[in-house]
This record gives C-alpha cells, structure tokens and sequence, in this order.
C-alpha cells in the first residue's frame, strides 16, 4: 500500500510497484488518517508511507497502525532524509526509510529482502 498526499508520486510509485513481480499494490492513500483506516480494512503486508502530510503525517499515523494487531511493517519514504527524521520514523515504529529520490531502487532491495525471508534492518532500508 502507498500513502502520500502528492498524486504524481502516488502514481509513479504504482506503475514502479506493479512492474515488480510478486507484488500486488491494494491501497492508495492520501494522508494519514485514510493510512489508518486503509490498513485496518486492507492488512496489507507493507506501507509505503510519506513522512509529511496534511491533516495527520507518517509519524503519528506509524505509531498508530503499529498499535494495530498484525500491523504492516511500514516504510517512511520522503525527501527529508536526514539523522533526525530517520530517528522520529524509528521512534515511532517504522521499519524501515527510502529517500525518495532512491525510491525505485530502495523499495525494488526491501521487497526482494521481504520476499526472500530477510529481515529489514532500519539503518540501511533496503537490507
């Protein structure tokens, strides 16, 4: 599932997420209100989640999917990629970062590690 308030990289993060087998994209969201709701409906397995949006943004919302039973493993996606925000996203629950401007090739590692077995480690993102 992908949540992000800017409609043009909802759209890219679909036509990149369906051309990568094994994978099944059954949500789009616009904030972090519809991230709660939409995973409390869908269970997906994994959410791409922006760190800042209107009305509730990726940290808050994290903290509450991920009080959630069987909550997804989330992963923060954002262009503010620095020590602190990757510390917030980790504080508050998150499994994992992609800098959107690695968006592709970070999120094409995290599924290949997820599909494999692997384990995500935060540090690095695309373990």
């Amino acid at each position: 599932m992908v949540v992000d308030d800017h409609v043009d990289f909802r759209r890219l993060a679909q036509v990149l997420l369906e051309e990568i087998e094994g994978v099944e994209l059954v949500g789009l969201g616009a904030d972090g209100e519809e991230a709660i709701h939409l995973c409390e409906e869908l269970r997906p397995d994994l959410l791409l989640m922006d760190l800042s949006m209107p009305r509730m943004g990726g940290i808050q919302a994290t903290r509450l999917i991920k009080a959630q039973d069987d909550a997804p493993l989330i992963a923060i996606v954002s262009i503010y990629d620095d020590s602190e925000h990757r510390a917030h996203a980790s504080r508050a629950g998150a499994d994992a970062f992609i800098n959107k401007a690695d968006f592709l090739g970070s999120v094409a590692r995290l599924i290949d590690n997820l599909q494999e077995g692997g384990n995500v480690h935060f540090a690095n993102s695309a373990a």
